[in-house]
């Protein structure tokens, strides 16, 4: 691997999470934690379980909660050295070791390499597993069969009409008319938000891309996604995209080193579900710009702003997005409403801009 993943920007923001305060975070806020939280009252309850954890356990959250993780959920933690850990915290007579080790998560697909903190709620008896994968390898004798457990803990999900990928996930298959139902509905009552919307509903859905695509990435490259070359998050990016039918993806990073880098979809599912009507057509994928900010962002460690600068709805080739640092965006946008539609012109622009800004 070569020179890991960063765009430089003006201004970094880190995303960074405080243990002693992690229970002031709300649901939405853990589920942005590039590493799994678990919260359990002092019986081990489950009260909290994240999107990561989710991820990376394949189980689905909204059935695991409410349930004992030791006795119904993580029977490879039963033991001391995970459980009788624990316990030990929860009745304040922890020693050396109890609230920060390493452990083997034993799954049937494979084995996970974890470090552990045991970090007790500042207020009430609460309790948080924050649990740091470390590398991922194949399934050792002792693995716990997920899939069992997953019909357990939801019986005849087939029967309830409950479709699961390959990593247990629940999902549900649309047509492209489905997106072009929603555009149309809010060409109709608002058709101003649209952009809006679709951009923060894109935003949301890349950060939890992003947190899809560690999995991914511990697994080919034994490595963490933001330790990654340019090209290797390229790979990854562009096939997840591709595999769920979003298009194919391109990317140019000549400019990267400026903060600037280019995504182009060739057929982009957006483009091709919104009504044709040549020049006059406004862009139609503001949903990926927003989802390119949020996986690319997510993996930089800092806030992003992507814009679509030219889209095949308006007679295009394809579609192209630019993304740069977010203390950028209303100079992207000022550019883009003059009609510089290529990443060229774009990075002129941008570099003009800072050469005119005022002196503080």
């Amino acid at each position: 691997m070569t020179e890991a993943f960063k765009l430089e920007t003006a201004a970094p923001e880190t995303l960074t999470f405080a243990a002693d305060t992690i229970d002031t975070y709300s649901d939405p806020q853990l589920d942005e934690a590039p590493f799994g939280i678990i919260c359990l009252d002092e019986d081990a309850t489950i009260l909290r379980y994240n999107l990561y954890e989710s991820r990376f356990a394949r189980l689905d959250r909204n059935q695991v909660l409410g349930l004992d993780f030791f006795e119904q959920v993580a029977r490879c933690t039963r033991g001391p050295g995970f459980e009788g850990k624990f316990h030990r915290v929860v009745d304040g007579s922890r020693a050396d070791g109890d609230l920060q080790f390493q452990y083997v998560f034993d799954f049937t697909f494979g084995a996970q390499q974890v470090d552990v903190e045991i970090v007790p709620a500042a207020h009430g008896p609460r309790f948080y597993l924050l649990i740091n994968r470390r590398r991922l390898q194949g399934p050792r004798a002792s693995a716990v069969d997920v899939g069992a457990l997953q019909e357990q803990l939801a019986p005849d999900e087939v029967l309830q009409g409950v479709r699961r990928d390959s990593m247990e996930r629940r999902f549900a298959e649309v047509p492209m008319a489905f997106f072009a139902g929603l555009r149309s509905t809010f060409a109709q009552l608002a058709p101003e938000t649209w952009p809006i919307f679709s951009y923060e509903w894109g935003l949301q859905w890349g950060r939890r891309v992003a947190i899809e695509l560690e999995a991914s990435s511990l697994e080919l490259f034994d490595s963490s996604v933001p330790l990654l070359s340019m090209t290797s998050v390229a790979e990854l990016v562009g096939t997840h995209f591709e595999t769920q039918g979003w298009g194919r993806l391109e990317f140019d990073f000549a400019a990267a080193r400026e903060g600037l880098f280019e995504v182009r979809v060739a057929r982009s599912l957006l483009a091709e579900s919104a009504p044709r009507s040549g020049a006059t057509s406004v862009r139609a994928c503001a949903l990926l710009a927003g989802a390119f900010a949020g996986v690319f962002g997510h993996v930089a460690g800092r806030r992003l702003s992507a814009r679509e600068i030219r889209c095949k709805a308006q007679g295009a080739d394809g579609c192209g997005f630019a993304v740069t640092g977010f203390e950028r965006a209303a100079q992207l946008d000022e550019a883009i409403g003059q009609g510089v539609d290529s990443i060229e012109q774009i990075r002129s622009y941008l570099l003009g801009a800072v050469t005119r800004s005022p002196r503080s």
